[in-house]
């Protein structure tokens, strides 16, 4: 698993995370079914033996609010940087590995049931989730007397990349502020979401605020080109507040700085410069053009074919417009 999921894997086994992401974002009828505040992790050793190191699953489970008696729902959670094709059928293997585990200690409710899971998995990556959501659409047609052994099982998807940015900037809470967080290209909006952090999070939730100073260290301020100031691990959500109102407009100044001086040593050294540049502009223009889908939503062809062919400079303005710009055709104004 990579560092970025098994992040999250430590946002999540946090109570208050995993109530506010059903709360606020998954945000669908039965969550009012449940009791948000009887949460209790639960292990994930479930899984066959090969697999039973997997460290990407969490499995929550709920009270329901509708019987005397104690009836629970689970939520079993999966995240992913990358789509995977297998999801429906992996998760089909995870929830039918911890039926066997609730029946082999026979963990029956009192109708004589077995309980409800929930899958969700929880998307953090910048392709498009392109996966079916249900195992059923995955599975070849036979004839209409067939159909009742067709298997069901559908996730619920939570895509970051998808989720409005508008609805975000209304909630005050942790999980949208790691989405916020996840999903900018711009350091001031980093810095603004980490001062909301430190003042939603008290002292007495010192393992999530230390959850998300080591995310911010190792996984955030890594993406940005240039950035090289280490960040103690002792340091907490305070010190980088405070470390990036110091340094953003100084390390803003420095990328300048260096590429200007690579512009005058172009001359000299061509060929290994204009891979340098090419390879920059394609990565400005891919951001550029993320944050533009992010805000305004899908791109007509021709600003898609401007943005690919734009210089940096060009990048670099229409980037800084994004913030302000109601419009798309602000952004392109000259």
């Amino acid at each position: 698993m990579g560092q970025h999921d098994l992040s999250y894997r430590l946002f999540f086994a946090h109570r208050r995370m995993i109530q506010d992401l059903l709360r606020e974002i998954v945000g669908e009828d039965w969550v009012e079914r449940v009791d948000l505040d009887s949460c209790e992790q639960v292990n994930t050793s479930f899984v066959s033996e090969r697999h039973q190191h997997r460290e990407s699953d969490v499995i929550w489970k709920f009270r329901r609010w509708d019987s005397p008696e104690p009836l629970y729902v689970y939520v079993l959670m999966e995240f992913q940087s990358r789509p995977d094709p297998t999801m429906p059928v992996r998760l089909m293997a995870y929830v039918s590995l911890f039926y066997q585990s609730l029946m082999a200690r026979g963990l029956w409710s009192a109708t004589g049931k077995l309980p409800l899971v929930i899958p969700v998995v929880l998307y953090n990556g910048w392709e498009r989730w392109n996966v079916p959501t249900d195992l059923g659409s995955m599975i070849q047609d036979l004839d209409p007397s067939a159909e009742i052994y067709r298997p069901q099982l559908r996730y619920r998807l939570v895509d970051e990349g998808t989720f409005p940015r508008e609805r975000l900037e209304e909630l005050n809470s942790p999980v949208s502020e790691l989405f916020r967080i996840d999903q900018s290209h711009d350091l001031w909006e980093v810095h603004a979401s980490v001062g909301r952090l430190r003042r939603m999070l008290p002292a007495s939730d010192d393992t999530l605020r230390r959850a998300f100073t080591g995310w911010l260290r190792e996984i955030i301020l890594r993406r940005f080109p240039g950035w090289t100031l280490e960040i103690p691990k002792a340091w907490t959500l305070e010190g980088i507040e405070t470390m990036l109102a110091e340094n953003i407009d100084r390390w803003n100044r420095r990328i300048r700085e260096e590429g200007r001086e690579e512009g005058r040593e172009e001359g000299r050294e061509e060929g290994r410069e204009k891979g340098r540049e090419e390879g920059r502009q394609e990565w400005g223009a891919q951001m550029l053009l993320r944050q533009l889908r992010l805000k305004f939503g899908p791109l007509p062809p021709e600003v898609e074919e401007c943005v690919r062919r734009a210089d940096s400079e060009s990048l670099l303005a229409w980037s800084d417009r994004i913030l302000t710009a109601g419009q798309l055709s602000e952004i392109f104004s000259e």
